[in-house]
Formats: C-alpha cells, sequence, structure tokens
C-alpha cells in the first residue's frame, strides 16, 4: 500500500539503541518532501506510528504524516544548459499519467527517471514526451529515453515544425508564414522517410522514436489541435471535465489557418527591420506553450520565447490587433503590447503563480509578457558550460520588479548547484598524462600514428565527463509540491544531515485575489 508524505516536510524515523546506556530510543533518520512516497508495510499498532518502507530500508513515521493522496508534482531538472521537466499527476488512483516537458541535451534526464522510478513498475509508462520546439538543448536528452526499452511512451507531441536538411529548414514558407506543418504522426514519419539518410539530430531523434514500437504516435499539438472547449485547447485528455483536477491549456503554439484551413504559423524575425526572417527566433518563438492549473493553482511553462513571439502572444490575447508577419519594430500597431488595458486582458490567460523563465534567462522577453504574466515565483533553467550568460543579469532584475509580491522568488537550476571542495585528482593526473600523450605523437609529424591519436583523444573527452560529473555535488533541480490551496518550493541543501536536506518556501492563496504568494520560507 502506497502513502504519501504530508507537507512541507516529514520525517522517517528509526529505533537506535545507545551504545553507553543500552537504552532505545526512536529518532529522525531522513527528511521527506511533501509528496514524496512510502510503502506502508503493516497498519498503526494503535501508538501512532506506522511502519513504512522507502526504497530498501524499513522506518516508521507518524500516522498522522501519512496521506493518501497524491498532490501534483513538477520536477524542473537540473539538465544543464537546456530544460527539462517532469511533472506527475496528483490524486489517489494507482496509475498517475506522467508527462516529460523537454529533456536538455544529455544524459540527466535519462538517469532522472530511471532512478526516479525504478520501484514502480508500472510507472516505467510515461504518458507523454513533449518536444517544446527543435532545439537540441531541449530535445536531444530524449533519444536515451526513446532508446531505452524500459520505458514505454504514450505518445510523442511537439510543435508542429521539423528541421530538415536544406536552405528551407523549417520547410515551406509563403507571404510570412510556415506552411508545412507536420500535424499528423503519418505526416511526421513521411519526413523521416523523405530524409532517411539524414543525419541531423533532431530527424534522427525522431527516427528513433518512430523506431521503437514502445513509442505512440508523434503528433503536432497548438491552439487548433487538442481538446478544444468554449475556445480554448487543451492537452488531450487534460480539458476541464476529465478526471482528476488537472488542466493542461495549450497557449503556443497559435495556428494562423489560411482561407482553405490549412495550418500555418508566422515567421517571427530580427528585430529593427521588416522581412527579417529568421530560423532560430521562429522555431523559438512557437514552443509548446503549456499552463498547467490544479485546484487554483497555475504553472505557466514558457519555452524559449522571445521578444518577437511575446508581442504577438501578448497581442493576440490582449484582444489587440495583431499586425502581419515580420513588420519592423516602428509598426505602431506593436506598441498596443504596452497598452495596460492590453495587458491586462492578456493576463486572463497569461496570469500564473509560477512560471518557467522563457529561454534559460535570456534578456530577450517583454516587459509586457512578463506583466501580463505577474508570477509569484520563477524558475529559470541553464547551465555553466554555454557561451549565454544565462541567466542575464538584467533579466533578473526584471523578474523582481514585474513579480507578483513585494519578495517574487528567483530559483535558478545552475545557481543553485553547487560543486565539491574536494576533489578525486586522478582524473586529473590522467588528463594530463593524455594531452602529453597526444602532444608528443602529433610533434611526430607523418610519422604520428592516427588511431593512437584518435583513441587518446576518446579517452580525453571521457576524462573531461568524469572531472565534470564529479566536481558536481548537489544538482539544483527545483520541486514543486502542491494540492492547490498550498504550494511548497523546494531545493536540496548544499550540506547538511539526512533530517535536514531540504530548504524549501510555502506559498497560500491570497483570498483576495486568488493569486498564490509566499509565505514562509523554511528548513
Amino acid at each position: 500500500m502506497i502513502r504519501y508524505a504530508k507537507g512541507p516536510v516529514s520525517f522517517l524515523w528509526r529505533d537506535q539503541t545507545s551504545k553507553t546506556t543500552g537504552k532505545i530510543s526512536r529518532a529522525k533518520v531522513k527528511q521527506l518532501l511533501w509528496g514524496d512516497w512510502v510503502r506502508v508495510t503493516g497498519p498503526d499498532p494503535g501508538d501512532g506510528w506506522t511502519p513504512v518502507r522507502f526504497g530498501a530500508k524499513a522506518y516508521v513515521m507518524r500516522s498522522k504524516d501519512l496521506s493518501e493522496n497524491r498532490v501534483l508534482e513538477v520536477i524542473f531538472l537540473d539538465v544543464g544548459q537546456g530544460d527539462g521537466a517532469i511533472l506527475t499527476e496528483p490524486g489517489n488512483h494507482p496509475d498517475p499519467r506522467i508527462l516529460v516537458v523537454d529533456a536538455g541535451k544529455g544524459a540527466n534526464m535519462a538517469k532522472f527517471l530511471t532512478w526516479r522510478f525504478k520501484d514502480f513498475p508500472e510507472s516505467a509508462t510515461i504518458h507523454a514526451c513533449i518536444i517544446t520546439h527543435p532545439d537540441n538543448d531541449h530535445y536531444q536528452g530524449f533519444e536515451q529515453v526513446f532508446k531505452d526499452p524500459r520505458f514505454t511512451i504514450g505518445r510523442v507531441w511537439h510543435n508542429g515544425i521539423v528541421e530538415r536538411p536544406g536552405a528551407a529548414r523549417l520547410g515551406a514558407a509563403t507571404m510570412g508564414y510556415l506552411t508545412d506543418i507536420r500535424q499528423t504522426d503519418g505526416q511526421v514519419k513521411d519526413l523521416i522517410d523523405t530524409h532517411a539518410t539524414s543525419t541531423m539530430t533532431y530527424l534522427k531523434l525522431l527516427r528513433a522514436a518512430a523506431q521503437n514500437a514502445e513509442v505512440g504516435p508523434i503528433e503536432a499539438v497548438s491552439t487548433q489541435r487538442g481538446d478544444r472547449i468554449d475556445g480554448r485547447c487543451y492537452l488531450p485528455g487534460f480539458a476541464p471535465g476529465n478526471p482528476g483536477h488537472l488542466t493542461i491549456e495549450i497557449l503556443g503554439p497559435v495556428e494562423e489557418p489560411d482561407a482553405a484551413g490549412k495550418a500555418r504559423l508566422r515567421q517571427f524575425g530580427a528585430t529593427g527591420s521588416a522581412g527579417s526572417f529568421d530560423t532560430g527566433i521562429t522555431k523559438n518563438g512557437h514552443s509548446v506553450i503549456l499552463k498547467v492549473v490544479f485546484n487554483g493553482f497555475r504553472v505557466l511553462l514558457g519555452g524559449d520565447l522571445n521578444r518577437a513571439s511575446e508581442t504577438f502572444l501578448t497581442l493576440h490575447y490582449g484582444g489587440a490587433e495583431v499586425p502581419p508577419p515580420l513588420v519592423p519594430d516602428a509598426d505602431p500597431r506593436l506598441a498596443a503590447r504596452n497598452d495596460p488595458a492590453v495587458i491586462a486582458a492578456a493576463g486572463e490567460r497569461l496570469a500564473t503563480d509560477l512560471m518557467k523563465s522563457c529561454h534559460h534567462g535570456s534578456s530577450d522577453v517583454t516587459q509586457a509578457f512578463l506583466k501580463a504574466a505577474q508570477a509569484a515565483a520563477y524558475v529559470i533553467s541553464s547551465g555553466d558550460e554555454e557561451s549565454h550568460v544565462h541567466p542575464r543579469p538584467d533579466l533578473l532584475g526584471l523578474l523582481g520588479k514585474n513579480g507578483r509580491g513585494s519578495r517574487p522568488l528567483l530559483l535558478s537550476t545552475e545557481l543553485l548547484r553547487s560543486t565539491q571542495d574536494r576533489m578525486d585528482r586522478a582524473p586529473f593526473d590522467t588528463l594530463q598524462a593524455l594531452e602529453g600523450k597526444i602532444e608528443a605523437e602529433l610533434a611526430l609529424g607523418a610519422a604520428a600514428d592516427p588511431a593512437r591519436i584518435k583513441a587518446w583523444r576518446a579517452e580525453r573527452a571521457e576524462t573531461r565527463k568524469t572531472i565534470r560529473y564529479r566536481t558536481v555535488g548537489v544538482y539544483g533541480a527545483v520541486n514543486l509540491r502542491t494540492d492547490g490551496e498550498t504550494a511548497v518550493i523546494a531545493f536540496r541543501k548544499e550540506a547538511g544531515s539526512a533530517t535536514n536536506r531540504w530548504f524549501h518556501y510555502v506559498m497560500r492563496r491570497d483570498p483576495a485575489t486568488g493569486g498564490f504568494a509566499v509565505e514562509v520560507a523554511g528548513d
């Protein structure tokens, strides 16, 4: 029988015998975060304690600290430079739906999923993997997940834009709109077959999914594709009226069908001049944008939005006139994004309590969009092996200025990550030796052995990975747990005992506004 720890934190206890007096006493031995699951191994004998197992070990817990109901859990995983989040459905049903929204670039997501669900055979089923857009720091980590036979994936959702070889990397376009939107599983697989020998990483990823019988259909979601109710569009199975109280609305990409009803997505461009279509800005700007709501608590997952797309979304949801694609910044219609009435109207759809900050803390954002969202907490997912300088200092100031309340939370996976003070010298010595071997062999000129150089370079690359892995002491994952009335945002401390592992903030609903505000910070 599975039960869940109550929050903000609870404890596992164990009877311990004093080495000096022989007296038996019950002591805390491990701290749990709200929503962590345990397996009940017997009834409460009437003393207020329940025997449980956590992992492979036996403990007891206070019976009052156990709940039958699973809370909504969102883990913003530290994937380095990139995004990756795991959402686990709330409720007391035995088989929760699990959504993985982006997976970063490396192996962190695959490793975490393997560890997280190792004790739940039924949880090897992932309801859906969502690729918000085709940037490799969002999708490449899925490759190991798609190839792992331990996972059954019900479906893959994406934004409809599939990069391919050639000059038109995002497909055909006309009059400022992309027109080759790959919506169905068949359309995606036709493109994969057309470029069967392509080594482009995104096509390789989709090919890995298509060739695995344990991965379901690959389909686009958008404001026109999903469960449509009362003029809004939701992820299939997550519309109002479905089992449970969790809804997931699709706020982007916003399709603008042509006169014949054919799907189109507008092109976005670099700021400053008309007609300046930009591939990166366009595919980022059409990220899958999701608004998750559980019993009133709201989470906005913002992909890699940018100024151009945020302006478009603010105007679109604010009820203002939306100009044609690729107009210059000086176009007066764009200025309406700063109209307080437009921002307020856009806020009816965009307002949130916690926001996954767009594009890893880039400063390519608009103040109008942040005002419409008016989050009380922000999560920034970024890594330190990059040249983007994320999160940008001015972005942090902008979030603090436009967040809700006097002290909005700014949480960064990169800033919460810590490195160990003491490191094993062996890999560094190995790296130095390899560098010497490579340099000496290259000095031989024409007599150098290419096979040796190749092997030593491969070993050098693996050694560098080992050094990076071993120097990370605590990863910066941010955990959200909520029942819709209270929310806990927590992260692991850099140091501390097993009974003092989590630092957390508590957010509670403001009766006056219905929104959530930070109330308590605690150990």
